[in-house]
């Protein structure tokens, strides 16, 4: 039990421990500060991602290929219909890069959740 435990933490990902954008920022500093939670998150899906075709057989290493493609054309989407409605303000790449990294932060943690089972 106590192993288990264990495995359960050492999956949750690094990420949980990036630091907040201060709002007081100038538009300039919070594009850039959210940008590298992105990055940040970005790198930690593609961590997890690769633990997890770490441990697939052929068939299930393609099924994660095929989800990992259609995911990221949903997020790419998605969060251009977010800039969008911001398109021509300061802010809509902001927006953007919330947007992608809210949803780079889930998929990160749904593909750490494969780990555990």
């Amino acid at each position: 039990m106590r192993a288990l435990i264990v495995l359960m933490f050492m999956a949750l990902p690094v990420g949980a421990q990036v630091a907040p954008c201060d709002p007081n920022q100038p538009q300039s500093a919070l594009t850039q500060c959210v940008s590298e939670a992105y990055q940040a998150w970005d790198g930690l899906l593609n961590e997890a991602y690769q633990r997890v075709i770490g441990i697939q057989d052929a068939s299930g290493e393609e099924r994660l290929r095929q989800a990992q493609r259609a995911w990221i054309t949903y997020r790419d989407l998605a969060c251009e219909m977010e800039r969008a409605r911001y398109d021509g303000g300061s802010i809509a790449p902001m927006i953007q890069l919330q947007c992608l990294t809210r949803l780079t932060e889930r998929r990160t943690r749904d593909l750490e959740d494969l780990l555990r089972f």
